[in-house]
């Protein structure tokens, strides 16, 4: 993780380097002159520098601040089974051990390590170019942290009567907790968005864990990948939880417990690259369609032969200039036109090699509701759910079509619509119209490989055609 973070961060390594030692410079000639403990304050000042460096300038993501956003984390249990959550614990560690060594007092040192945490919150989504966002989960680490480092140091110098009571200048550092508290308050009321959710970070994972992504990654690339990290993220708004898998070179994604679901993301530019997997007996590249789609069968053939089995199959071409290669798609309807939930996509790239690829390996729902509720209607119903201004810009249905959807282990039909707008600005997403009810649902788009357009595409008719842009998995 230390590795993925601080890759091609040379100069913010040497800066922050030479920030903290000169920050422990000054606290130590400060503390000498004043003669009190110059090595702890020494510390004291290169922990917090260090820890305003990594929360605050460390660069990431594209230096888009927080937008006044705090993410309020119901999930309390969270944090202590994250790498993000113990690396945040562990850096204000330091900051409650040296306030310690440096000021012998407790409660001014747990005050400042909370306020510390509080403010570095606040500062992250409210300053512009900081590319992180307030985070409650962070607050609470950070927060246990400095206390954990500040009691246990405390206790330590306190049996060694070291240190002064526990209620050593409890009104000064009640005064400022005051303060303080008065300018969150009014900070948090003017510029602050509270945002609740059901989980924030990456949650670390076992053995168990690692077995699974393995076996899927092995099926999938035999033994020609090497697995970085493993991390488990929590589903949310009715998703299933998933393993996200860091390669060597590209990443993956794994459904996980079922393992039904996997996506494999090896390059996803016009340049080729030996990161994308070679398929066996392919000694040229391809110069169409049908080349690509010869490529790909002979993968699924090793590999996945039951995506062939009474399938239909579509190839096309992604880039605006096809330069991104081609995806090939397998699918399966029932009798009823119902697009069934098996999948499998596999991108091939311009030298003939797997580039993404998508697998979700599920039965066929069993005794399926056959739809009572016509194309047309499911339409005007998809229409009516757009509010006024949507539909003044002219908002029509593109086209509807008939897919089994997974409803809380229930399976059902639905059509699903997609809209079409004079305003090439507007953005709609497709509605999903039960096809026995007639009750519109909440359609909920996994990002995954764009499959082909046409009557086998997982997802509204016609929002793939060709020239569309694969997503990352």
């Amino acid at each position: 993780m230390f590795s993925a973070i601080f890759k091609d961060q040379t100069v913010f390594i040497i800066s922050a380097s030479i920030a903290v030692l000169l920050a422990a410079a000054i606290c130590y000639l400060l503390a000498h002159r004043m003669g009190t403990r110059p090595w702890s304050c020494a510390g004291l000042g290169a922990a917090v520098t260090a820890e305003v460096a990594l929360t605050l300038f460390l660069p990431s993501g594209d230096g888009v601040s927080g937008a006044g956003k705090c993410v309020l984390n119901r999930n309390y249990a969270e944090p202590f089974a994250t790498e993000q959550g113990l690396l945040n614990l562990a850096l204000f560690m330091p900051v409650g051990v040296f306030g310690i060594l440096a000021l012998r007092r407790l409660l001014p040192v747990l005050a400042g390590g909370i306020g510390l945490s509080l403010a570095t919150e606040l500062l992250q989504t409210l300053l512009p170019g900081v590319s992180r966002g307030c985070d409650s989960s962070d607050l609470q680490m950070n927060a246990l942290g400095a206390a954990a480092g500040a009691l246990g140091t405390w206790w330590v110098l306190r049996s060694r009567d070291r240190a002064l009571p526990a209620d050593a200048a409890a009104k000064p550092t009640a005064m400022a907790c005051v303060a303080a508290l008065v300018v969150t308050a009014v900070t948090w009321t003017l510029w602050i968005t509270p945002v609740p959710v059901d989980a924030t970070t990456l949650q670390l994972t076992g053995d168990k864990e690692r077995t699974a992504a393995e076996k899927a990654l092995s099926h999938a690339l035999g033994d020609r990948f090497s697995i970085s990290a493993v991390q488990l993220r929590t589903g949310t708004q009715g998703e299933s939880d998933s393993l996200l898998i860091t390669l060597e070179a590209g990443s993956a994604e794994l459904s996980w417990p079922d393992t039904s679901r996997l996506t494999v993301s090896l390059e996803n530019s016009s340049l080729t690259s030996p990161a994308s997997f070679p398929v066996d007996g392919v000694i040229k590249p391809p110069a169409n369609e049908k080349d690509a789609l010869d490529i790909a069968r002979r993968y699924a053939q090793a590999r996945y032969p039951w995506g062939l089995r009474d399938t239909k199959v579509q190839a096309v071409s992604v880039g605006e200039r096809g330069e991104l290669g081609w995806i090939v798609s397998w699918r399966r309807l029932n009798d009823d036109g119902v697009l069934m939930p098996m999948r499998l996509d596999v991108q091939i790239n311009t030298a003939g090699r797997v580039s993404q690829l998508l697998v979700h390996d599920i039965d066929d729902p069993k005794a399926l509701p056959a739809p009572t509720v016509n194309k047309k209607k499911a339409a005007d119903i998809a229409l009516r759910t757009l509010d006024a201004t949507q539909q003044a810009n002219n908002v029509r249905v593109q086209d509807c079509g008939l897919r089994a959807v997974d409803h809380d282990g229930t399976w059902r039909t639905h059509w699903v619509c997609a809209f079409q707008s004079d305003d090439p600005s507007l953005t709609l997403m497709p509605v999903s119209v039960d096809a026995v009810t007639g009750k519109p649902q909440e359609q909920q788009q996994p990002q995954e490989l764009q499959p082909p357009s046409g009557e086998l595409s997982d997802g509204p008719p016609g929002e793939n055609g060709p020239g569309s842009t694969p997503q990352n998995p």
